[in-house]
């Protein structure tokens, strides 16, 4: 057999060819198993986190207790504070079913997301590029990301792992599909699912990242592409009505649902601050440069390697800055602005900065071989500065994941999972005294506290809760602790401390 070219018929490598697939699935395969372990192997591992993945922990272990359904609770009543959707409490609920109630088991369906994001992320590149060694490239500047492993990432039971997933999924898969003159139907349907997993992920947050595409097909006048037959209409409409049918059963079973959620996850957000004071527009910006992402550098090289590359290595490359630009102009908008907002941009900057390194070192090489001086400095002043940019990324990874202490919020109540440990393995019964804060109409907001007596209630440890050490609480028996620096403060005045966790006290009421 012999595949035509312009020279004349040439026969087809075969054996070539599957060594060459068998040598990048290989590639890709080490990426995955590096990344993993960087991501995961932890020798102290997170305490739960108090915003949002607490809450996200105690829906899903009400739910496990009481049935699958479309109402998340807290406290046994209807969630009406956190408003997104169920399907990553869903999938919290079928990973403790299967394994059992563990912080390992509800932060699962997030690992498994992150590795999907690499996963699609190498591949994609790979399709584009033709090099594996550049999909490996982008996967791990995507790992080396502080915020892709850090606070609400890949190790935390939050939305956002899976929000990336599904955001990166249905956007790598409409660039091939806007890049066909007849996508296919099943490609259509599979973006759909994961336009609409997204969106029963974090809501509109699952939609935003979506119109990057609409810049990228601006500039490349492909817009007319979307009414050519009826494929992307009926996708459209078949979104639209599946998250409407949500959002119908879900105000019919908790009236009120739709303005909660409208405020919580769209309009309080963009209107207002609902965290406190506004942050600058620059804000995102200032991360990004702090290194939030890996290697900032290279996308600021990202628009000199526009005019470096062609074909599809340079339509990956705009569509990628089209959809981080957008994203990034579209949170910079909203009075709410917080770190894991940007986090769907950052496979995008990965596959970015991944093409752009690739660029340069073509370059060099074109430059080398064309003798020409000029060429040669300055695409080797453009490597060094790419190197110097990985460099700092392997750096700043290393010493934020496993050298920096960072300072989450809610620390002080992070440390009951341990202290729970410690106690769980005496004989007597065990009051928490802790008054927890105010937040909105809840006057004693405790949700990493109740996490952990929840977790430790399904291991058969019934475990108290007081807001104050009065004299009810005093005048029983069994251990008292706490973790909230006034009452640990009371409680040593009292009695030695037998839990020896830092920041904590236990005592034994006489």
């Amino acid at each position: 057999m012999a595949r035509i070219s312009q020279g004349g018929a040439f026969p087809v490598k075969r054996p070539a060819l599957a060594a060459a697939r068998r040598r990048d699935m290989l590639i890709i395969a080490g990426v995955l198993l590096i990344a993993a372990l960087f991501l995961f192997l932890d020798v102290r591992p997170l305490p739960i986190l108090l915003w949002d993945e607490s809450r996200n922990i105690v829906n899903a272990l009400e739910m496990n207790r009481g049935g699958f359904g479309l109402v998340t609770t807290y406290r046994d009543a209807p969630d009406l504070w956190n408003t997104k959707p169920p399907l990553l409490i869903w999938l919290m609920v079928a990973s403790v079913r299967l394994s059992g109630e563990s912080e390992w088991a509800l932060r699962l369906p997030g690992m498994i997301a992150t590795l999907g994001t690499l996963t699609i992320v190498m591949l994609f590149v790979r399709r584009t590029t033709g090099s594996a060694w550049t999909a490996a490239l982008a996967a791990l500047l995507l790992a080396a990301s502080p915020g892709l492993f850090g606070e609400h990432g890949a190790r935390t039971a939050d939305y956002d792992s899976l929000l990336i997933f599904f955001s990166t999924a249905y956007l790598l898969l409409l660039f091939g599909a806007i890049h066909r003159r007849r996508p296919a139907g099943w490609g259509l349907a599979l973006i759909g699912l994961c336009v609409v997993g997204a969106i029963l992920t974090k809501s509109v947050a699952g939609v935003i990242p979506g119109l990057g595409a609409g810049l990228y097909l601006v500039l490349t006048r492909r817009v007319p592409r979307l009414w050519q037959g009826w494929g992307y209409m009926v996708t459209g409409v078949a979104i639209a009505g599946a998250v409407a049918l949500f959002l119908l059963v879900r105000d019919i079973g908790t009236p009120g649902y739709l303005l909660a959620s409208w405020h919580n996850d769209i309009g309080g957000r963009f209107a207002e601050s609902l965290i406190g004071d506004r942050k600058p527009a620059t804000f995102y910006l200032s991360i990004l440069w702090a290194g939030y992402f890996a290697a900032p550098l290279l996308l600021v090289l990202a628009p000199v390697a526009l005019t470096l590359t062609s074909g599809r290595s340079r339509a990956a490359l705009l569509y990628s800055l089209s959809i981080a630009v957008t994203l990034l102009v579209v949170i910079s908008l909203a009075a709410s602005k917080l770190h894991h907002y940007v986090l769907p941009a950052l496979p995008f900057m990965a596959i970015a900065a991944a093409i752009t390194l690739r660029a340069i070192v073509l370059r060099l090489i074109a430059a080398h071989a064309a003798g020409n001086p000029r060429h040669r400095i300055r695409a080797a002043a453009l490597l060094l500065v790419g190197v110097f940019s990985l460099f700092s990324a392997v750096q700043s990874a290393i010493a934020r994941r496993y050298l920096i202490d960072a300072p989450y919020e809610g620390r002080e109540s992070g440390r009951y999972g341990v202290l729970f440990d410690r106690l769980a393995r005496q004989q007597h019964p065990i009051t928490v005294v802790d008054p927890g804060f105010v937040r909105d109409e809840d006057r004693h907001y405790t949700p990493v506290l109740l996490a952990y007596r929840l977790l430790w209630q399904g291991r058969g440890v019934s475990i108290g809760w007081a807001t104050a050490l009065d004299g009810s609480v005093i005048a029983g028996s069994g251990v008292i602790a706490s973790c909230d620096r006034e009452i640990v403060a009371l409680l040593l005045k009292r009695g030695p401390d037998i839990g020896g966790v830092a920041g904590c006290a236990a005592i034994v009421r006489r």
